[in-house]
């Protein structure tokens, strides 16, 4: 363009044999990104986590405890929800305030496991009042604790009966509900 415009011959021509090597640079790279991305893709496992039909689960949970004695006291409730928490499962802090959108965050206590397993923890819901949530994803179900009260009650039941790092976290959820409701 400089040599154009300081009136160079033929200067026209390697302005417009600049932009066609300009032009085939970035349709070659495009179409390299799109055949990479055909290649990738098909490894990845791209599932949606969706929300578990009620009468499922109360099927899994009508079969569950027609083929169960577990929980004869509500002190094994809380020794078997600790295991679960120490084996397969994980609390999550938000930080304390409101979000953007002026929505209060709550912890959220999550327990993952094979969808065969629906059953069970469609029994622990039971046992604890119904609280909580399901979600699947391909093979994978996960039973979210996120309200206050169920939080609260989850945190009476297994009080004291952590054995592992995870006691750490559970102190901080427990700092987390006492600093956010003034408990």
């Amino acid at each position: 363009m400089v040599f154009t415009m300081h009136g160079f011959s033929n200067a026209g021509y390697i302005v417009t044999l600049g932009l066609l090597s300009l032009i085939g640079s970035m349709a070659f790279w495009f179409r390299d990104v799109v055949a990479e991305g055909k290649l990738i893709i098909p490894y990845y496992n791209l599932n949606i986590s969706k929300a578990i039909p009620v009468e499922e689960i109360n099927e899994v949970l009508i079969d569950y405890k027609n083929n169960t004695t577990v929980f004869t006291n509500k002190d094994n409730l809380g020794y078997y929800l600790a295991g679960l928490l120490e084996g397969d499962g994980y609390m999550s802090l938000p930080s304390l305030g409101n979000t953007t959108l002026n929505r209060v965050l709550n912890p959220r206590i999550v327990f993952t496991s094979h969808k065969d397993n629906l059953g069970m923890y469609a029994f622990i819901q039971s046992e604890l009042g119904n609280i909580g949530r399901f979600q699947i994803s391909g093979n994978v179900i996960r039973y979210i604790i996120g309200d206050i009260k169920g939080i609260i009650h989850f945190i009476d039941l297994i009080h004291g009966k952590l054995r592992t790092p995870k006691n750490k976290r559970f102190n901080d959820v427990i700092k987390f509900i006492n600093a956010k409701y003034i408990l």
